[in-house]
C-alpha cells in the first residue's frame, strides 16, 4: 500500500512540475495567453499568477520568477513527501540542497526533452509538409532554448545542428552538476 501511495505521490508531483515548466516556457517564449491553443495551459497554471503577485518577472516579462519558485516548492514537497512516506528523516539543509540540485537537473532534463520534441516535430513537418498548431507550439517553445546554440553552430543550409548541440550540452551539464552534487552531498550529512 505504501509503495502505491509513493507512486501516486510521485506521479502528482511530476505532473505538477511539468505543468509549471510548460507555463514557464510559454512565458519565456513570449507566447500570448489569449491564443486559444495556449489558453488552457495558462488557466491550468493560474497559481503562477498568484505567486506572480509576490515574485516579479524579469527579462521584459519573459522570465517568471514565480514559476521558478513554484517549481522549487513542488520539488521540496516531492522530496520531503517521499522521505515521510518511506519513514526517513531529512534535515533542512540537505533538503534545501537536494531540492535545489534536483530542480536544476529537472529543468535541464525537461529542456532536453523539449529539444527532442522539436527534433521529432521538425521531421514530421518535413515528411508530411503540414504544420498542426501543436507542432507550431512545440517549435516556438524550443526556440528560446535553441537560439543561443544556433549562433554558435555553423549554418549548413537545410541541416540544423543546433538541436543536437543543445541536447548534448544539456546532457553534459546534467552529468557535471549531478557529479558535483553527489560529491558535496556527503559533506551535508
Amino acid at each position: 500500500m505504501n509503495n502505491m501511495l509513493l507512486q501516486i505521490f510521485d506521479l502528482v508531483t511530476t505532473f505538477a512540475m511539468l505543468l509549471v515548466f510548460i507555463r514557464f516556457m510559454l512565458q519565456f517564449a513570449g507566447m500570448d495567453a489569449r491564443d486559444p491553443m495556449i489558453a488552457p495551459a495558462y488557466r491550468a497554471t493560474h497559481i503562477v499568477d498568484v505567486f506572480g503577485r509576490i515574485f516579479p518577472t524579469v527579462g521584459q516579462g519573459r522570465i517568471s520568477i514565480a514559476a521558478i519558485v513554484l517549481m522549487f516548492l513542488i520539488r521540496l514537497i516531492d522530496i520531503a513527501g517521499k522521505a515521510a512516506l518511506t519513514h526517513k528523516g531529512l534535515a533542512p539543509v540537505p533538503l534545501f540542497f537536494t531540492g535545489s540540485v534536483s530542480l536544476v537537473l529537472d529543468f535541464l532534463r525537461m529542456c532536453r526533452y523539449l529539444v527532442i520534441g522539436s527534433i521529432i516535430v521538425s521531421w514530421i513537418v518535413v515528411f508530411t509538409n503540414s504544420v498542426h498548431p501543436i507542432v507550431g507550439i512545440i517549435m516556438r517553445l524550443a526556440e528560446p532554448i535553441l537560439a543561443p546554440f544556433r549562433r554558435i553552430t555553423p549554418n549548413l543550409g537545410m541541416l540544423d545542428l543546433s538541436p543536437m548541440v543543445a541536447f548534448f550540452a544539456f546532457y553534459l551539464l546534467e552529468i557535471f552538476i549531478g557529479g558535483l552534487a553527489s560529491s558535496f552531498m556527503p559533506m551535508l550529512g
